[in-house]
Order: C-alpha cells, then sequence, then structure tokens
C-alpha cells in the first residue's frame, strides 16, 4: 500500500498550463496522424486520428486510492497518451464534475465504478476517457440537473412545460457553436427534435458535457472520437433499412464530416465507429458473461434506478414492487441478443462476436426466466393483498427485511427448502432455480440475495406452470385478476403460502384464511362446472 507521498507524486505529475478565464485548460500540441486529411474545418483545428500505442499498456489506479482520485490520474495519463495536457486545478475539476455525477443517490447500477469497469484494461486513451463522460446524465432517473451540469448545458435543449414536459433541441448555427453541430449530426439529431431515453438524450447530452469540457484541451480528432464513442453507448437498438446502429453511426459521421468540412479521412471514420463499438460492447459486457449469477445482479441492480419507489428501503408497497418486477419482464420479453452486441468491419471478429451472442442468448433466457418468477411470486402476493383489504407495504406480508438492529418473522421462514421428488418434479431450468433458492452475488437495498417464495413457486409449477400462471393478467391487478391468479394455483402450494402469510400478516390473518376458503370453493365450483360440461 503506498504512502501519503507516493500518492502525492502520482498527482502531481502534470506538465499542464495555467488555465484560462473559463477554467479550461489550453490546448496541447496537435498530434498528427495519417487517418485524418489536410482541409478547412469549422471546428477550426483539424487533427488525425490516434491510435492507441501498439506496446501500450493501460496503468489502472490501486485501489486505494479514492474514486476522485482515480479519475485524476486517469484523466493525466490518458491525456498523456494523446499529448494533451492541462492544469491539475481542471483535472481536479472534472474528476469531483464526473464523481459527483455519478453518486447521487438515485444512481445504482451506473455509478462511479462504472466507468472503471467498462474500461479495465484497456489501451485506448479515447475509449477511457469516454468510458468517464459517456454516463454523466441519467436525466430520466436523475430526475433534474446539478447547477454545473445546467451551465454547460445552456442553450442546447428547452423543456417544453405546457403538461409535456417535452425536451426539444434548440436551433444551433454551426457557425456559432460548431461543436454541437458536429455532436448533432454524429448522433443525427435536428433542431426542434424531441429528445427522449429510449432514443439518445442521455447519451446527447453526456456528449456535449464532454466535448464543451475538452474542447480547449484536446484535438478536434479526439473530440469527434469521444462524441462517436458515447453515440454508440446509446443500447438496444435493432437493423433497419440503413443498416446496424453502427453502419448508420458510421454514414452520420461521414455525412457530418463532409456537411461540416472537417477534414478526415474515410479511414478515421472507420476507426473512429470501430472504437466506439468496442466501447458500446464493454458498456453491455455483463450481457456476455457466462457468470449467469453476476449477470443477473448487474440487471436486478437496474431496478432502483428506473423505479424511484424502490429506493425507499423499507417503505415500498406489493404493488410497487410488483410494477418494478413487471417492467422489467417486458424488458425481457423485448430484447434480443441481436441489438446487445455491434459488430462493424470486423470489429470484433466474426469468432468473439458469436461468442458473445451465444453466451448473451442464455444469459436472457435465465434472466428471462429468473423475473418471470419473480413476477409470479409478487403477483400472488399482490392478489392476497388486492382481496383483504388493499396494497400496503411489501414488509405487511413478507416480513422486514433483515438487519443487525432487528429481525422479525417472515413469510418464507417455513416454506419447503426441498424440491418434489420423481415423478412430482416438473421440467425447470436449474440454472434459474439455483439462482432463485440460493441467491445472487450481491444483496440490494430493497430486497434480500434469495427468493425463496419465487424458487417454492417456480419448482412447484415448473416451466410450463410458470408460463400458464403468467399467460393471465397480472398487472394492474383487480378483484378479478386476483381471484383468477390465485384460482389457478395447484391447492397444497396456494395453503402453504396463504399459512405463513397469516403469521406475519396479524392485521389480515383472518381476511387471509377466509379468501383461501372463497379461492377454493371457487376453484371446486369451475371444476365441477368444466365436468358437467364434459358428461352426456
Amino acid at each position: 500500500m503506498a504512502n501519503a507521498a507516493s500518492i502525492y507524486t502520482q498527482l502531481s505529475d502534470y506538465s499542464g498550463r495555467e488555465t484560462n478565464s473559463d477554467g479550461m485548460g489550453s490546448a496541447s500540441a496537435s498530434v498528427s496522424a495519417s487517418a485524418a486529411a489536410t482541409g478547412s474545418s469549422m471546428l477550426m483545428r483539424p487533427s488525425g486520428a490516434v491510435n492507441p500505442p501498439a506496446n501500450g499498456s493501460n496503468t489502472h489506479q490501486p485501489h486505494h486510492l479514492t474514486y476522485i482520485s482515480r479519475l485524476i490520474v486517469g484523466l493525466q495519463e490518458n491525456f498523456k497518451k494523446l499529448g494533451a495536457s492541462t492544469t491539475k486545478a481542471n483535472l481536479e475539476k472534472w474528476a469531483i464534475f464526473i464523481h459527483e455525477s455519478m453518486s447521487i443517490s438515485s444512481r445504482n447500477y451506473h455509478s462511479v465504478q462504472h466507468v472503471f469497469d467498462i474500461s479495465k484494461d484497456s489501451n485506448d486513451p479515447l475509449l477511457i476517457i469516454s468510458a468517464y463522460f459517456h454516463d454523466v446524465i441519467y436525466y430520466h432517473v436523475d430526475g433534474c440537473l446539478s447547477p454545473i451540469q445546467e451551465q454547460l448545458l445552456k442553450g442546447v435543449f428547452v423543456v417544453q412545460e405546457e403538461g409535456s414536459n417535452k425536451i426539444l433541441l434548440n436551433p444551433v448555427d454551426p457557425a456559432e457553436d460548431p461543436y454541437l453541430a458536429m455532436i448533432e449530426g454524429i448522433f443525427g439529431f435536428t433542431s426542434g427534435q424531441e429528445l427522449t431515453p429510449m432514443t439518445g438524450l442521455n447519451e446527447f447530452l453526456s456528449a456535449v458535457i464532454a466535448i464543451r469540457v475538452l474542447k480547449d484541451t484536446l484535438e478536434n480528432s479526439h473530440l469527434v472520437a469521444i462524441a462517436v464513442c458515447i453515440e454508440a453507448t446509446i443500447p438496444f437498438r435493432a437493423d433497419n433499412d440503413q443498416g446496424s446502429c453502427s453502419d448508420r453511426l458510421y454514414q452520420k459521421l461521414s455525412k457530418t464530416n463532409e456537411t461540416l468540412n472537417l477534414g478526415f479521412s474515410d479511414e478515421f471514420c472507420i476507426e473512429a465507429v470501430q472504437r466506439a463499438v468496442r466501447l458500446s460492447n464493454r458498456d453491455v459486457g455483463n450481457f456476455s458473461s457466462q457468470d449467469r449469477v453476476w449477470f443477473l445482479d448487474n440487471t436486478w441492480s437496474l431496478l432502483p434506478e428506473t423505479n424511484e419507489k424502490l429506493r425507499h428501503q423499507f417503505l415500498y408497497t406489493v404493488k410497487e414492487f410488483q410494477f418494478a418486477v413487471f417492467k422489467m419482464s417486458g424488458f425481457f420479453g423485448f430484447v434480443k441478443p441481436g441489438i446487445v452486441f455491434c459488430q462493424f468491419k470486423g470489429v470484433p471478429n466474426d469468432k468473439e462476436f458469436e461468442t458473445k451472442i451465444k453466451e448473451c442468448t442464455r444469459n436472457l433466457q435465465v434472466g428471462k426466466k429468473y423475473i418471470e418468477a419473480k413476477l409470479l411470486s409478487s403477483s400472488i402476493l399482490m392478489a392476497f393483498a388486492e382481496l383483504t383489504g388493499g396494497d400496503a407495504p411489501m414488509s405487511l406480508f413478507m416480513g422486514d427485511l433483515p438487519s443487525r438492529q432487528h429481525a422479525s418473522i417472515r413469510l418464507v421462514d417455513s416454506l419447503p427448502q426441498e424440491l418434489p421428488k420423481g415423478d412430482d418434479l416438473p421440467e425447470l431450468d436449474m440454472d434459474v432455480y439455483n439462482i432463485l433458492a440460493h441467491g445472487r452475488a450481491q444483496e440490494t437495498s430493497f430486497d434480500i440475495k434469495q427468493s425463496p417464495l419465487a424458487a417454492f413457486l417456480y419448482g412447484r409449477l415448473g416451466d410450463e406452470g410458470l408460463a400458464k400462471a403468467l399467460d393471465r393478467k397480472v398487472y394492474p391487478m383487480g378483484h378479478d385478476e386476483a381471484m383468477d391468479l390465485l384460482s389457478a394455483m395447484p391447492k397444497d402450494t396456494l395453503q402453504i403460502v396463504a399459512d405463513n402469510m397469516a403469521k406475519v400478516a396479524v392485521s389480515r390473518r383472518l381476511k387471509v384464511k377466509n379468501l383461501l376458503e372463497n379461492v377454493f370453493s371457487n376453484t371446486s365450483n369451475n371444476d365441477d362446472k368444466k365436468q358437467q360440461c364434459k358428461d352426456p
């Protein structure tokens, strides 16, 4: 472990100039490369592409450094590889900005650790710098912009507040703001266009901030490459008649290069998109992991980002949790391996790409079934809640989340742990069952690692029973939907769940028992009617 003096040495080894009036560092000497052609530019300083050093290596900061210090040292090292420099004050200011942007309470998966995860072991300074900035804006999750974000994004968009809160892109004059015009061109945006999370709102605004922060430090070729990288992190885009999202990015870059007279060669454009593909694939790298548990850890950690109620650890209701899982099941119904990973002109190579698709396919299979089992268990809880008095905090039915200070009785404490034996064992995916029963790798603030109720239900129903149960409408859950779902459950399975629930939800104990009698009576009547229809 390094002492304070050695850390200070790492943070003090700069050769930058003093800041100018707006706090931005002055430009370094240009870095030449054969990929750029000569010519005039609306960005004033065209320069060549910079390839990562053939034998270079990215020196990753020891983990005893703070996140802010790791960002400072990372920016310093990668600027140096590009022949650029800036002041200590700028490096500190930018590192603090990145850290603050990605460390607010709404962030869970997209925290500052994420930028180190996706840039790990890369030798490409432009990829690493792009990774640092690519998620500084997460508008729909963070809920607002910080004062410094507002300042950096001044003049970029307007919020239409007449009931819709639409975010509309302001007109831009390339002569007045060539950098913004360049970014708009790379993203394929036009003045007046509505920006949404699905179409690249967060990535676009992150790219604008990155370029506005770095424009006096890096060469134009670097800035263009960074904008291209960040555009490529817009996820889950299908092919269309213009090709893949990578093909379309190349087309937009080429058009912008020509329209704004940037002066870059076709080789530069190809290399920029290839680099962007590498970053994009790193950004969704957990989808190709062979570790199914780690994949689900990452997926599950997204829930509180897109469901604010789950950030209130002990207060969220059954309906709120069910809705969060319902939305996640919709995602798994939508996403396909072919829209997760990108490939462009041999990057990655066919073998590597096929491996990514193969592992992604299996991860999506496991993830889909895992989420469906969680959806069924939360829907069963919601059905009981709906029919015994309405929605209430999850803890009323399940018991409190365990903590060092307090332990309570929980619904899952007395659930059978073993799978059915012999012919009673349904066909199921053991990878899914084991993750449900034994848990994900990490705890979350709103949930425990194990899913005993979902494991119990899935172990009893199997794949076929799970699919049949979820053929029913489970959200939103009204009286009829609740009765329909509970009536479809095996009696012995439902009896075990109800008995354990009655031990926890003391205020609804009698209602739970009475409900079960009504459900069983309703099921028997339906069975009698079916039999009468069969009798001659």
